[in-house]
């Protein structure tokens, strides 16, 4: 993905901040500040980051979101030409030959004229819907499959129905939607491959599965079941991804007595989106994840390994390194090493930033901290000599290093 011009220039800014934090920390020969420049921007370069890489993402997440509706549009349109231009041209195509059988000399040949025609344009049809990488999830106004099998009827086309329709009442839309376009795409394909053919229709349920079962007594050809439609993704193979999708099963089988295209659709299925893509359509496109969603992956986690890191460092410089304020008011200048030692904890603080003053000849001196966020800085230095307590200094109020 190409980078905005500020993702470019970040690095630069960074390198140029580090440059001028390095120099103030050489210059006043403070290592406090450079642990501190180093913090600062190591959390402003985070969040700047953040910034810039929410824009990119927020852009990049609208243009997708604009692709993705011009694509659904597109199937869309694809869908509804596949469905209804093509079952009409196939309508046409099965009555010309009807009418190419029942006539002789010139009518006979103007028939079959117009049936290749239509069989043409069918081909140029499903190419085009191709190519439009069509989507079989747009419902059709009225999915009756008892409407589909009267309209063939009334083209001329010998259909016989087994079974009732009515069970798909109770279905889910998914289901109906899906039998619905079962039977008119085997009717089509029959219409279109064996017209004049005898086809029974069959529709049962058992318990929570519909069986569709659609049988051509004859033998086409080509069969439907090698329809070429189908090497473009659309006819029957789009059909079995669509049965596969809603939980289905789906089963074509040609032999010498004709083919059958059986469909068991579960009851209660629910609209998924297709599964896969048809071989030679279009890919999808990658579905942009929203930029908040996309940002916790590059920001939110190293912010909490952060966290996590700076809380168990923590821990360690400050466990049995801190003096509580009363043992601190308690150890004074005077009093015995041992009697001191009650007062302290057994472990000196790790981090000692502060410029304590220089201790006297044969002293031993130990710093402790008072458990300060985030470095747990020792905060106070007790001196000994001799058994006895010399020097008690509150590093708090000396200049760090």
């Amino acid at each position: 993905m190409a980078q905005s011009g500020a993702a470019r220039w970040l690095p630069v800014l960074l390198v140029a901040a580090q440059v001028v934090v390095g120099a103030l920390a050489w210059q006043s020969r403070s290592w406090i500040l450079l642990a501190f420049g180093e913090l600062a921007l190591l959390v402003g370069g985070t969040a700047l980051y953040g910034v810039v890489r929410y824009r990119d993402l927020r852009d990049r997440y609208r243009r997708e979101r604009e692709v993705a509706r011009r694509l659904a549009e597109r199937r869309q349109l694809a869908d509804e030409v596949h469905d209804l231009v093509g079952h009409e041209l196939s309508v046409i195509g099965m009555r010309a030959a009807l009418l190419q059988l029942r006539t002789t000399g010139d009518e006979s040949v103007l028939a079959g004229q117009v049936r290749s025609d239509a069989e043409r344009a069918v081909v140029m049809l499903h190419e085009t819907v191709a190519t439009l990488h069509r989507t079989p999830w747009t419902d059709p106004a009225e999915a009756d499959v008892a409407a589909v099998i009267e309209r063939f009827r009334r083209a001329g086309a010998d259909v016989h129905l087994v079974g009732d329709p009515d069970v798909l009442t109770r279905a889910s839309v998914a289901t109906r939607v899906t039998a619905h376009r079962v039977v008119l795409e085997a009717l089509t394909n029959s219409a279109r491959h064996a017209p004049g053919d005898a086809v029974t229709v069959v529709v049962r349920r058992a318990d929570d599965v519909v069986t569709l079962e659609v049988r051509t007594h004859g033998s086409g050809d080509p069969s439907p079941a090698v329809d070429r439609d189908d090497r473009r993704g659309g006819g029957l193979e789009s059909l079995r991804r669509r049965v596969q999708a809603i939980g289905g099963t789906w089963q074509v089988d040609t032999g010498a007595d004709g083919h059958r295209v059986v469909a068991r659709l579960p009851v209660r299925a629910t609209l998924e989106p297709e599964p896969e893509v048809a071989s030679g359509a279009a890919p999808e496109t990658s579905r942009a994840r929203r930029p908040f969603v996309a940002l916790v992956g590059p920001l939110v986690l190293p912010a909490v390994l952060v966290l996590l890191g700076g809380a168990a460092y923590w821990a360690w410089a400050s466990h049995d390194a801190t003096v509580e304020p009363v043992d601190a008011v308690a150890v004074r200048v005077g009093m015995p090493a041992a009697e001191a030692a009650e007062h302290l904890p057994v472990r000196e603080a790790p981090v000692r930033l502060a410029r304590a003053p220089g201790p006297g000849p044969g002293w031993e001196c130990r710093q402790y901290t008072d458990g300060n966020v985030p470095l747990a800085m020792a905060t106070l230095e007790v001196c000994t000599d001799g058994g006895t307590v010399v020097r008690v200094t509150d590093l708090s109020e000396m200049p760090l290093l």
